[in-house]
């Protein structure tokens, strides 16, 4: 019965690891945003 278990915890653990690489990626895609305003900015 212990195996039933280690399954259960290793899905909830999977969707709480890919939010918040979800998060992370999307935070430095705004940076990465925001830097290239700035640039295009000083260009022009």
């Amino acid at each position: 019965m212990p195996e039933p278990d280690k399954q259960t915890e290793g899905k909830e653990a999977k969707p709480s690891r890919l939010n918040e690489a979800r998060r992370i990626i999307e935070e430095y895609a705004a940076e990465l945003r925001e830097i290239i305003q700035k640039l295009r900015r000083k260009l022009n």
